[in-house]
């Protein structure tokens, strides 16, 4: 497979499932906190699309040089899903306190914004999961040279 084919349809893929991912999000603000302005909706539409790209394009590392070690789907999907997402929790900290703050019920348990990194983690592990089924991992044409 050519390269820029193999970029492009790991990226496509990843954009893909975050904009599915994101969709859904967009819709579930309002039911979730009532009021919620616009701005948010789409934020959250727009950082889930730019979500599944970044994984979409770590899927090309499947070796880390300097440890020695493979990185599977599982492995990359998780760390970095909860890295981009405690990027966001830290960017947002005081915005995801006041809304969390405000929620009812059962959901009221997670009031700390930092949950938002686990969730970052399982978001991560499906778009890399589902991503590397679709398309594979690791840049193709390196066989020998990735790995150890």
């Amino acid at each position: 497979m050519d390269p820029n084919t193999y970029l492009l349809k790991r990226i496509g893929t990843g954009k893909a499932l975050g904009f599915v991912i994101g969709l859904a999000a967009f819709f579930m603000v309002p039911v979730i906190w009532p009021g919620e302005s616009m701005w948010l909706r789409f934020g959250v539409l727009l950082w889930y699309t730019t979500f599944g790209a970044m994984i979409g394009v770590l899927g090309l590392f499947d070796f880390h040089p300097l440890l020695k070690i493979r990185l599977s789907f599982w492995f990359r999907g998780l760390v970095f899903g909860a890295w981009f997402n405690l990027l966001l929790s830290v960017l947002m900290h005081d915005k995801f306190s006041v809304l969390l703050a405000e929620m009812d019920g059962i959901m009221a348990n997670f009031g700390n914004p930092f949950w938002i990194v686990a969730e970052g983690a399982v978001v991560g592990l499906l778009i890399d999961g589902i991503t590397t089924a679709v398309a594979g991992e690791g840049m193709p044409g390196t066989a020998g040279r990735s790995t150890p």
